[in-house]
């Protein structure tokens, strides 16, 4: 009879016989010759060791190499060597392991620590049940499963197969590999932080070791495969960026120059002022167009050239923001590390791109990249070919979720949470969170703060509420949040606020702020608009909702004299808003912003969109009308009028004017059963802070941006403001006591499932469970739909549409997991259908039909 080798990793040819397979001996050797690697990155060692609660020694890291060593022995089952055979069902390998380990098998249970010499490296942990043991068998991303029933056959010799007495060239190798770790020591620290860290770094070590292009299978054949591993380990940390010490001393070598990095005679006083707080999570508030992003990547150079961080994750509020930061932060590279620079990453799954190559997925885990990159360049790009890899990139570029999961209990968030910790964490436009995302954030910025990572939040104006929940301190009173500076960075000291005052680097811009009451009345709203831009003025419309969006678009286009002020993409006239796929949507921004720059052609023009207008495009508009929003987004949207104050204006609009579209009854009861306009429902719940901030505008005509924007923001925000007034509504109709009963539920149902979703660092490794993995998300309702289409059709610009992400909320419950049908071409773009439910994809993006 044939003997099964003793396997991890195999190849099959089209007859489906083996031609390639590398033994478990081997691939744990390669595993364990990266997380040694890993082991010796100065930043990696210094996290470990602050989560371990003391500094790991020679002794300790060579006993978490051994560890990482016996990573795969549950390769040795029977059930799983019997998969070399072609066309025969077998079993895994992490299920027959814990079922061995926690099961009714006691003898084959003690044959295995027999042969593992267990006696020996008993002391170095607590138990071979206990946690740190159960870390070692999470490599593939989640706790492993011990409910099953021992199947102890599997752990029986038979059709020659000896699953354990296999494993002894294992267990004799420990000493003789890795001789410090057999040292006279105290145990490995019981501490549970560092047993979730050391469970991220070993699938991290896992993957890497994994990849045949660092570590060739060698079908058994290995002489020293230690030795050759260790090599290969060096050089593909190296390569990844994952070892960054050779980049960090040549940066060091030449003194930084913010005007070279980013082409201007100095840094404004918020960028200067960005690299001196000392504290590892601070908080920057500047308003729009101050250049907090060079500020966040001046940040992230000097702690970067001080050893602090090895890298930086980018994190941005949705994909299209991101793909255009992505472009800002090449170029920083670029001119930061010169021809050696790391890759910069893309991390959004299905749009990878790392540097100027685009990348898709093929079968069998390969990947490739439309530049047709030599090896060493795609070697580089490693991190950029797996959405659990994104956040191992020294640079990385994406939207906040790819953080979150960090955060949450899904597959794989100790990989990302023990790549993240080595980087600064960026997060911008960090006002936008929800209560259930900034939960998670919390407690992301817990764990990352935790493990002596450093965290740069950057905002607009943030309410002091939030600031406090995110910084983990006591928000003070109403007016002492008031006389907070801005612009200003915060951060804590102790349990209480630290803020330094930062110098407005231009004039004060007075805006004329009016209520309007026409959030009812798109074709008024259309008519106000074009006649504005019939005088000259580059007019941009905010409207809360998709749909008061697309009507406002219908009704302008039915105004006799628009169509020479409409706003058009490739010719074709059309709106901005977040249903437009992703190769639409890079033609719409660009568009955008060439009609709406600080230099753009003359005349006049209407831009109707949502809040996709006010989230990272410099745009600069004679005249904003606005859906009444919170004060912290009208802000926002505010920054995108008058943005650049040297330009010439028709005279009319000279002075700024944000016109905010209000309910034509001055009474927000009427929407706390059913909101709409995006008011009391899904988007702007809170009608405290719609109330105050409507109040403001019918107080105070005149908002003088920036000076004003702390004033504006506490009194239309702060916890207690919000308090007071809702006693004073409640005065006037007892029905807001239903209202506050109702939407506190809501609050708290958000609260509770974002804390139900959090992966708690300090419980014992042993007492985790991922039971409701495939139910978590970092946003509430991302259950979307990613469709692809096959060839690609036809879009209303010209561009190919290969993608289209529906929203759940728009699909019949059938249709989550269906393909949509029906697909058909029709002039200016495409339908489909999913169940009974019938689309149309085309210049106003993508519409219910039926």
């Amino acid at each position: 009879m044939f003997a099964i080798p003793l396997w991890a990793k195999l190849r099959r040819s089209r007859d489906m016989s083996v031609v390639a397979w590398h033994s478990l001996y081997d691939h744990s050797a390669d595993v364990a010759a990266v997380m040694e690697a890993l082991l010796a990155v100065p930043t990696i060692s210094d996290r470990l060791s602050r989560l371990a609660g003391r500094r790991l020694d020679a002794t300790d890291q060579a006993r978490l190499v051994a560890l990482a060593f016996l990573h795969d022995i549950g390769k040795a089952n029977r059930g799983f060597r019997r998969r070399w055979c072609a066309g025969v069902r077998g079993e895994g390998h992490i299920a027959p392991l814990a079922a061995l380990i926690y099961g009714n098998c006691a003898e084959e249970r003690e044959r295995l620590l027999a042969t593992l010499g267990y006696v020996h490296w008993a002391n170095w942990i607590n138990g071979a049940a206990g946690p740190l043991f159960d870390a070692v068998f999470a490599h593939h991303g989640r706790p492993w499963c011990s409910s099953r029933q021992a199947d102890c056959k599997l752990w029986q010799v038979g059709g020659g197969i000896n699953p354990i007495g296999d494993l002894a060239p294992l267990g004799d190798a420990l000493p003789n590999l890795f001789p410090a770790a057999f040292s006279s020591a105290p145990p490995l620290p019981e501490v549970p932080p560092f047993h979730h860290a050391f469970a991220g770094l070993l699938m991290l070590a896992d993957w890497l070791g994994s990849d045949e292009k660092f570590f060739p299978w060698a079908d058994g054949k290995s002489t020293d495969r230690l030795g050759f591993a260790r090599v290969q380990a060096a050089a593909a940390l190296a390569t990844v960026g994952l070892a960054v010490e050779p980049l960090r001393l040549a940066v060091r070598s030449v003194a930084p120059n913010f005007g070279t990095l980013f082409d201007v005679a100095a840094p404004r006083p918020v960028q200067s002022a960005a690299p001196m707080p000392e504290a590892r999570c601070v908080v920057l508030e500047a308003e729009t167009g101050s250049g907090k992003t060079e500020a966040a990547l001046w940040r992230f150079l000097h702690l970067f050239r001080s050893g602090a961080v090895d890298g930086m994750y980018f994190a941005l509020p949705t994909r299209v923001a991101a793909t255009q930061a992505f472009e800002r932060i090449c170029k920083f590279a670029d001119r930061v590390f010169g021809t050696n620079r790391p890759s910069v990453v893309l991390a959004v799954p299905g749009q990878q791109m790392a540097d100027g190559g685009r990348g898709h997925a093929l079968p069998n885990f390969d990947f490739a990249w439309d530049d047709d990159p030599d090896d060493a360049v795609r070697r580089s790009r490693w991190a950029a070919e797996h959405p659990k890899r994104f956040l191992a990139a020294q640079i990385a570029v994406g939207t906040i979720d790819q953080a979150l999961l960090a955060a949450i209990q899904v597959r794989h968030a100790h990989l990302r949470g023990a790549a993240l910790q080595r980087h600064l964490l960026v997060v911008d436009e960090v006002h936008a969170s929800d209560r259930y995302m900034e939960r998670l954030l919390a407690g992301l910025l817990r764990a990352q703060l935790q493990a002596g990572g450093h965290a740069l939040l950057l905002s607009a104006t943030l309410g002091a509420g939030m600031r406090a929940r995110l910084l983990d301190t006591t928000p003070p009173s109403p007016e002492a949040a008031e006389d907070v500076p801005y612009p200003a960075l915060t951060w804590r000291i102790g349990a209480a606020e630290h803020w330094q005052k930062i110098e407005h680097s231009g004039a004060n811009k007075p805006v004329r702020v009016a209520a309007l009451p026409l959030i009812d009345k798109p074709d008024l709203v259309a008519i106000r608009a074009l006649a504005a831009a019939a005088a000259g003025a580059k007019v941009l419309v905010i409207r809360n909702t998709v749909s008061d969006a697309v009507a406002t678009q219908l009704a302008l286009e039915t105004l006799r004299g628009a169509e020479q002020h409409l706003f058009r993409v490739a010719g074709v006239p059309t709106l901005h808003h977040g249903r437009f796929a992703s190769e639409d949507r890079r033609v719409l921004d660009g568009r955008v912003a060439e009609m709406l720059a600080k230099r753009r052609p003359e005349g006049g023009l209407v831009v109707v969109g949502t809040q996709t207008l006010e989230v990272s495009l410099d745009i600069d508009a004679d005249i904003l009308l606005t859906d009444l929003c919170p004060v912290d987004v009208l802000l926002q949207r505010i920054g995108r009028l008058h943005r650049h104050a040297e330009r010439t204006r028709p005279s009319e609009f000279s002075a700024a004017q944000a016109i905010v579209l209000v309910p034509a009854a001055r009474d927000l009861a009427t929407f706390m059963r059913r909101g709409r306009h995006g008011l009391g429902g899904d988007i702007y719940d809170d009608l405290r802070v719609i109330e105050a901030t409507w109040r403001l505008i019918e107080a105070e005509p005149l908002w003088r941006i920036p000076a004003e924007n702390r004033h504006l923001v506490e009194r239309a925000t702060h916890p207690a403001r919000l308090e007071a007034i809702f006693a004073e509504l409640l005065a006037d109709n007892s029905k807001w006591r239903e209202w506050m009963t109702m939407v506190w539920g809501r609050w708290t149902g958000q609260s509770q499932q974002a804390g139900y979703a959090l992966l708690d660092r300090n419980t014992p490794f042993d007492k985790l469970r991922f039971d409701a993995d495939d139910r978590l998300a970092t946003r509430l309702g991302v259950k979307d739909r990613l469709v692809e289409f096959d060839p690609p059709m036809a879009g209303p610009f010209g561009q190919e549409v290969a993608h289209l992400r529906i929203p759940a909320r728009l699909l019949p419950e059938a249709a989550i997991e269906a393909d949509p049908t029906g697909i058909a071409v029709e002039d200016g773009g495409f339908t489909f259908a999913f169940s009974t439910r019938q689309f149309r994809y085309a210049r106003l993006g993508l519409q219910i039909i039926t």
